[in-house]
């Protein structure tokens, strides 16, 4: 039995409702909405970069759904998108990243460097992975377009990424929002920026520590790709497929080469 697409927004938008609510029992709203809003910039950035650059697509090209190619040709029923993304994806980001993070830091505690949490935390995060996208790539919810070294029907380089994006994410947050703290590296242009020394953010208002935030997290986008496109192309050595599709977007001419 395969579930289409718009189901799974469903479920997510629901597990969505519950997280918000959970995650301000933990927070506050204050610092729950700057995760929230910070984790859907940060992957939404992420995950229209490599569609477009030709890593994975959102269109299933499955005819047996019932919006599948109704409304767009390959177009298998995602209600809301963020550019070539659905929004459900980086909802979905959310709601398994803030649990990972908040789990790693009540586990690890205080003493602890936040390196290290945010790398126990996308262990975790890895981890609920592995048991989502081999159910997805059944599903045809998403599929891999690009080379590497597969685990059911998964490429390797997936979960690299997914533990990179919650390692820099979750520490940026944990020093700037939860500790009001800053980095040394940031200090200079951050301070011409805000204003203020921001490696004491414990005067600030929470509205200005998400700009902070926000900033910082763009501030870390290159070096997530770099880490992410360094350790997967080191797999691409054990490459075990190179690509089950040919195009990303969908066109007349479909490639269902490897399709199960």
């Amino acid at each position: 039995m395969k579930l289409e697409s718009w189901v799974l927004e469903v479920v997510l938008y629901g597990f969505f409702l519950l997280m918000l609510r959970e995650g301000r029992l933990v927070l506050g709203r204050e610092r729950t909405s700057i995760f929230l809003w910070g984790s859907i910039l940060w992957t939404g950035i992420i995950e229209n970069a490599m569609v477009i650059l030709g890593g994975y697509d959102y269109f299933a090209y499955a005819d047996y759904y019932h919006f599948g190619g109704k409304l767009i040709d390959g177009y298998a029923g995602w209600v809301a998108w963020v550019l070539v993304v659905p929004l459900a994806i980086c909802i979905g980001w959310f709601l398994l990243s803030l649990p990972a993070l908040l789990m790693s830091i009540r586990i690890l505690g205080d003493r602890t460097n936040i390196w290290v949490k945010a790398a126990f935390a996308g262990m975790m995060l890895v981890s609920f992975d592995m048991l989502l996208d081999p159910i997805s790539v059944v599903n045809e919810w998403w599929r891999w377009t690009s080379p590497g070294f597969y685990l059911r029907g998964v490429t390797l380089g997936n979960y690299i990424g997914w533990f990179f994006l919650l390692f820099f994410f979750g520490a940026v947050f944990e020093r700037t929002v939860l500790q009001k703290g800053g980095f040394a590296w940031l200090s200079a242009i951050e301070g011409r920026i805000f204003q203020t020394d921001t490696m004491d953010l414990s005067g600030m208002e929470t509205g200005r520590i998400g700009k902070v935030f926000y900033f910082r997290l763009m501030a870390y986008l290159p070096i997530f790709f770099v880490c992410c496109m360094g350790v997967a192309t080191v797999t691409l050595a054990f490459a075990n497929n190179w690509g089950p599709f040919d195009s990303v977007f969908p066109n007349n001419t479909l490639n269902l080469i490897g399709r199960p």
